[in-house]
């Protein structure tokens, strides 16, 4: 699907860019290097519980599991290609503009948001993913 790139961030300290370590006093993970951020944003899903379910018209989100795991479900709005994963800790998602999205979690997850654009309420459309 065009409208989704999922990356496993590297496990290391050795390269530069993004990338992610764990260490005796806990995780580290830098998300992002030299990309534009108006837009940022933490959120936990639930074992059992859902977030997302809509699209947006001009906004790209770009995701980061710190902690857990997912069952994602996208869908683009434009050819209507329907796709799921299962991502957990260490994957980056990014989403474009219309493509619908729909994160469960399937175990307690920490996820970081982040986006070049606003957040705009008017911009974000509810569709059901089930």
């Amino acid at each position: 699907m065009d409208k989704v790139i999922i990356e496993r961030l590297p496990d290391t300290r050795e390269i530069p860019g993004a990338k992610r370590w764990e260490e005796e006093r806990g995780g580290f993970a830098q998300i992002s290097n030299q990309e534009a951020m108006l837009h940022i944003a933490a959120f936990q899903i639930r074992k059992g519980f859902s977030r997302g379910n809509h699209f947006h018209e001009n906004k790209e989100e770009i995701f980061y599991i710190f902690q857990g795991k997912i069952r994602a479900v996208f869908f683009d709005m434009d050819t209507l290609q329907k796709e799921e994963k299962i991502l957990e800790k260490g994957d980056r998602i990014r989403v474009k503009p219309r493509c619908g999205h729909l994160f469960q979690g399937l175990e307690d997850t920490l996820v970081v948001e982040y986006s070049p654009q606003i957040y705009q309420k008017e911009d974000t459309h509810k569709i059901n993913l089930g």
